[in-house]
């Protein structure tokens, strides 16, 4: 406000000037004139000073806001550049670009993808509905090398014109370490297990073989017989060992269907009846409501199965062994519970039965658990044994969550 009023001062001070000098020049005041025409000059000269402060002031305070949003869109620009995960983004033409640094030095580009992976598109088109996860091998565009890589999907929903967000993180050292440490445990299971049968093989058969140099005699006759007797159970447990790896490493990928959930059950609890009717008794307690899951029936069939097999043969040494299958819907889940009243399971062996080949029974394979896990697992749901059972006369609990 200062400002203006000095402003519109010097200003009156020019007009006043430009009215009063001629009179006073005609009427002989020589020196008023040149007095009032040097006040009017340094009017003129403030004016334009001040008018160029203002200009310069201006100037000054305008690029600060330019440069506020500027430095902003530089900021995440850095921030994204910096980024070690290449980043990347779809458009509604469907078209991929690099967003970071680490994106445009893997495909070898400055902005559009030209040639993108058909693994890569693939994941985007899966389901829009929803984000997605999966592990795919992508090679480089002069075809030198390849990674793995974990790669992460975000919808965009169209904003920007942008529809997916895709984040790729290198696992390939990551794999590479858990593959080897997975084949170590591997050939030591395989190791032992098949140590464990061959070797009495190899000593049985010399040894029958060194009664057979013989003459024969009722006792070799008899030694010879136990010899290859035990040869014979040896093998067939080797065999069940080959055969129940080949199944947990086949495992088909489960075929999702709607099942009623309460019908499962009671075809479960008929198939338990076929074998365990009068050893065993089975309680089944069904959902109060239809319930109705997308499993694959045959293969949760055979978890249940496992769930209660085990669970009989734990009771069975037991007054009046007992089983008890269940399903409901809680939180949010489906809820399949299988238990028992038998010994229970030593908490030290809690964290173990679920690993390949491990099992508490005196001829068990440990397959059925590992396998069972595995199914669950392969339809997005969890197998778990149960820290707490239930009231009543029961000492294990597995859990199923779908």
């Amino acid at each position: 406000m200062r400002v203006v009023l000095s402003i519109l001062a010097k200003v009156a001070g020019i007009i006043a000037a430009c009215l009063l000098t001629g009179p006073a020049w005609q009427n002989g005041f020589f020196a008023t004139a040149v007095f009032i025409v040097s006040m009017a000059v340094f009017c003129v000269v403030s004016l334009i000073t001040t008018q160029r402060e203002l200009l310069r002031h201006a100037q000054r305070q305008e690029p600060s806001v330019v440069q506020s949003a500027d430095r902003e869109a530089l900021l995440n620009r850095a921030l994204l550049d910096h980024a070690p995960v290449p980043l990347l983004f779809q458009k509604t033409d469907g078209t991929l670009h690099a967003a970071n640094r680490a994106a445009r030095r893997l495909f070898e580009t400055e902005g559009r993808l030209i040639a993108p992976s058909s693994a890569l598109l693939a994941i985007i088109e899966a389901d829009r509905s929803v984000s997605a996860h999966a592990v795919i091998r992508l090679t480089s565009p002069n075809g030198s090398s390849s990674r793995v890589y974990a790669v992460s999907v975000g919808q965009g929903g169209g904003v920007g014109g942008i529809v997916a967000y895709l984040a790729l993180m290198d696992v390939e050292a990551r794999m590479n370490t858990a593959e080897a440490q997975a084949l170590r445990e591997l050939l030591q299971v395989l190791s032992h297990e098949i140590m464990n049968s061959l070797t009495p093989i190899v000593s049985l058969s010399a040894t029958a073989g060194e009664l057979f140099s013989d003459v024969p005699t009722r006792e070799t006759t008899l030694m010879i017989g136990e010899a290859l007797a035990t040869i014979r159970r040896r093998a067939d447990g080797l065999d069940r060992f080959v055969r129940g790896y080949r199944d947990l490493a086949r495992l088909p990928t489960p075929d999702l269907q709607p099942v009623d959930l309460g019908e499962l059950l009671r075809e479960t609890a008929r198939l338990f009846d076929a074998r365990w009717a009068g050893r065993v008794t089975l309680e089944v307690s069904l959902p109060p409501k239809r319930i109705v899951v997308r499993l694959d029936r045959g293969q949760m069939e055979q978890v249940l199965l496992n769930l209660l097999n085990n669970g009989a043969e734990a009771a069975l040494g037991y007054p009046s062994p007992r089983v008890k299958l269940g399903g409901a819907w809680i939180d949010e889940a489906v809820r399949i519970t299988v238990q028992d009243n038998g010994k229970g399971i030593d908490p030290t062996q809690r964290e173990r039965i679920f690993e390949p080949f491990v099992s508490l029974k005196v001829n068990g394979n440990g397959i059925g658990l590992s396998l069972a896990r595995q199914i669950v697992r392969s339809h997005g749901g969890t197998l778990a044994l149960e820290n707490e059972t239930a009231s009543g006369p029961w000492t294990t609990l597995f859990c199923i969550r779908l």
